[in-house]
């Protein structure tokens, strides 16, 4: 039984990463994006933070939260049979994300609780989409085998 076509494996036997785990981890790592569009808009980038994130300490824990993603999308590029410490990397990336995912929704919890309960759709989506990609990534099949420390083959 063939579990993954051919396509969906890189030139070292490991299985790519799928479309909303890349998703996922940008989502983790939305701070990132944020600060790089407003430095990208040198003159409107201090307004576009106040408007995002108007209590800085909190810009500053998403982007000490997002940093993982970026490592584990950084890093997933670079497996190779060789280089194991960057295997060894991405063979942590199930978990650390999760953690991450925790981390953010609890986070997300504690917005809520800043406006009293009040309902916010952002932080309502935000909630619903943390809460799919936990499962999904503690789920998926796809998400474990990608992420495993060995190139895999193709059964």
């Amino acid at each position: 039984m063939v579990r993954y076509s051919l396509e969906q494996y890189d030139k070292h036997g490991f299985l790519k990463a799928s479309f909303w785990l890349w998703l996922g981890w940008l989502l983790l790592a939305k701070a990132w994006v944020i600060f790089t569009l407003a430095g990208a808009s040198r003159e409107n980038g201090a307004q576009i933070l106040d408007i995002i994130y108007p209590d800085h300490n909190l810009f500053y824990l998403d982007l000490v939260m997002g940093f993982p993603s970026l490592v584990l999308m950084w890093s997933i590029g670079l497996r190779s049979p060789d280089r194991t410490w960057i295997n060894k990397v991405v063979g942590m990336a199930r978990p650390t994300t999760l953690i991450v995912i925790i981390g953010q929704f609890i986070q997300t919890i504690y917005y809520v609780y800043l406006e009293h309960g009040m309902f916010k759709w952002s932080n309502a989506v935000a909630l619903v989409i943390l809460l799919w990609f936990m499962l999904y990534t503690y789920k998926s099949r796809h998400v474990r085998d990608c992420l495993s420390y060995t190139p895999s083959v193709a059964d």
